[in-house]
């Protein structure tokens, strides 16, 4: 990742409630256009909670309220012109759970493009091998595209869920702890694929796995107690954290 790389998402004092209850209080941040942000911190420290702020997962909810800037390429999340099936396109989001529709894996793939419109079949085989082979699991299905994706292992279906947001040529990745439910070649694998794609995506990433966060991500955002504690180069933050907190959670003290 370069200096060069331009700023892709810029959210400042971001504040969300669960009723009358302030989980987010007042978060800082911002993204480059490309590479790996890992989201680190103990279970209810608001990294989800954040993540899923970024695409309007919460509007999904009932009884959430989120305030705070969100600029996304120079448009306002949150406006009320914001087409949020658009915006989800634009910002698409891979779950903790592998969750391939009960569809062949090639309309899993095809899914978003025919829900924006596109009918042409060969416009809609390319973008699925294209999608496929970026997921790195092409090779593995090429042969079987017309099978139910539900057939395949978790780990392939994990990386079929990530070609399906592809397909739809999002400019940001959201990944909420996506080999979490995967056993550990499967998730080596994913973390190859993801590896793969930090020149060409913006990608942020939670995890639990603080070894994960050492291994595949380019900056490292540390929060805990709803707050955001510390970003910089995940080197940095794991060799020479600037807060006592961020070290603390680091060497396994905590968390």
């Amino acid at each position: 990742m370069t200096k060069e790389n331009e700023t892709i998402l810029e959210t400042s004092n971001v504040k969300l409630w669960y009723g009358n209850k302030e989980a987010l209080h007042g978060i800082d941040l911002n993204f480059p256009e490309k590479g790996i942000t890992a989201l680190i911190g103990p279970s209810g420290s608001g990294k989800s909670t954040y993540l899923r702020a970024l695409n309007r997962m919460h509007d999904l909810e009932d009884n959430v309220t989120v305030t705070g800037s969100f600029n996304f390429k120079g448009q306002d999340i949150y406006a009320p012109t914001t087409d949020t099936v658009d915006l989800r396109k634009k910002i698409g989001m891979v779950f903790q759970q592998p969750n391939p529709f009960p569809f062949s894996i090639y309309d899993n793939v095809a899914f978003g493009l025919r829900l924006a419109g596109v009918k042409d079949k060969e416009t809609l085989d390319r973008a699925v091998e294209e999608s496929l082979k970026a997921a790195s699991i092409w090779e593995e299905v090429k042969d079987n595209l017309n099978k139910s994706a539900l057939g395949l292992s978790g780990g392939q279906q994990q990386r079929v869920s990530i070609a399906r947001v592809l397909a739809t040529q999002p400019d940001l990745l959201l990944l909420d702890e996506p080999t979490s439910a995967l056993d550990p070649v499967s998730a080596h694998n994913i973390e190859d694929t993801l590896l793969e794609l930090r020149d060409q995506y913006a990608m942020i990433i939670v995890t639990h796995s603080l070894s994960q966060a050492s291994r595949i991500s380019d900056r490292t955002a540390f929060f805990m107690n709803g707050n955001l504690v510390e970003v910089g180069d995940t080197r940095k933050i794991f060799i020479d954290p600037e807060k006592q907190e961020t070290a603390d959670y680091i060497s396994g003290r905590f968390g």
